[in-house]
């Protein structure tokens, strides 16, 4: 399993970091989610640019997905890979690749503490 971190930094560039094992044991407490919701993207969408515009958990259920961030990093996304994103910059484009329909659960988790 792969997670990482999708981010704007201050210019509003959009970056993609893989997180450590000690930064993912770290997300093992429970914590609130706002909402959810199940994407399925057939073989060959194209998500233009887009930013996250707030906080989501988003992991590949089945099938395959390449996410382009605007720093020029590519991500191939299969089952289990985890992103954690936040970007609010520039943006992230996704392609649904392979045969079958990409599947993405997504989790909002912006709530107030």
């Amino acid at each position: 399993m792969e997670v990482y971190r999708q981010f704007s930094d201050d210019s509003g560039e959009s970056h993609l970091r893989e997180l450590s094992a000690g930064e993912f044991a770290a997300l093992t407490a429970w914590a609130p989610a706002k909402a959810f919701r199940v994407n399925v993207h057939p073989p060959g969408t194209f998500l233009d640019w887009h930013p996250a515009n707030g906080k989501f958990i988003i992991t590949v259920l089945s099938g395959a997905i390449e996410i382009c961030v605007s720093d020029g990093t590519r991500l191939v996304c299969g089952p289990g890979t985890m992103r954690m994103t936040s970007d609010s910059g520039k943006g992230h484009t996704g392609r649904a690749i392979g045969e079958a329909p990409c599947v993405v659960l997504m989790v909002d988790i912006n709530c107030k503490e």
